[in-house]
């Protein structure tokens, strides 16, 4: 299906290199492998034009155009790990070789082939329509007179992600959060796929509990008197 070459069955562990994932050229070539470049040229300008006609919305109070930007922000942090949760790794029926394809197609190829730089990123086309999907309700919610900057900060969400995605991969950190990002996405792929879904954002782990108990922030002390009894051990 979706001509895709024959793979191997199962749930192999990570390889590396760079699989042929296509039998037609064209798809291989131009819808199969992405560079974050790509990413940025094709969004950039969306959100520079967003912010552009947001600014010159004479109705719209600079406070609530900040407001709404740093909302769609927020948004995407909570549609990245849904997104990554829910949509990516469905499980699918081991009866239906359709669905086996599609999360193959979506994710199952970065988990197979985790360091493929050329598929660290979301490929255009699946961007430019999961944008389509995502707009039109959020336009509908938030109406016209909010809707650029809104999605002028949830598209800089969604760049920023794919950025931390490819970074996390293959550049070496160079901060304390770098590196934390790293250790907490290397172990979602080589330890608790079923966990830590947060890539750029990782507290929504720890609001939905997909963050292992050992790794939670510890709980503030209840009293001061539960302090107390703490420092004398």
């Amino acid at each position: 299906m979706f001509w895709l070459e024959p793979r191997p069955s199962g749930h192999p562990a990570p390889q590396h290199g760079s699989p042929r994932m296509f039998r037609v050229d064209w798809i291989e070539r131009y819808l199969s492998r992405v560079k974050p470049w790509h990413v940025l040229v094709v969004w950039v300008p969306v959100i520079g034009y967003l912010v552009y006609r947001g600014l010159r919305a004479a109705d719209i109070p600079i406070g609530t155009f900040l407001g709404a930007l740093l909302g769609g922000l927020a948004f995407w942090t909570l549609l990245e790990y849904v997104l990554h949760r829910w949509v990516f790794h469905f499980v699918p029926s081991p009866n239906s070789g359709l669905a086996q394809d599609v999360h193959f197609l979506i994710h199952g190829v970065h988990h197979d082939w985790p360091h493929d730089a050329d598929r660290l990123v979301m490929p255009p086309v699946m961007s430019i329509l999961l944008a389509i999907v995502v707009g039109y309700p959020i336009y509908l919610v938030v109406g016209p007179r909010l809707f650029d900057p809104f999605f002028a900060g949830l598209v800089a969400g969604y760049v920023w992600y794919d950025m931390t995605h490819y970074a996390v991969h293959h550049l070496k950190p160079r901060t304390e959060l770098g590196a934390k990002l790293r250790k907490h996405h290397y172990l979602h792929h080589f330890k608790q796929p079923g966990a830590r879904y947060g890539v750029s954002t990782p507290f929504w782990d720890v609001i939905f509990r997909t963050l292992p108990r050992e790794d939670r922030p510890a709980p503030a002390a209840a009293s001061s008197g539960g302090a107390q009894s703490g420092a004398g051990h």
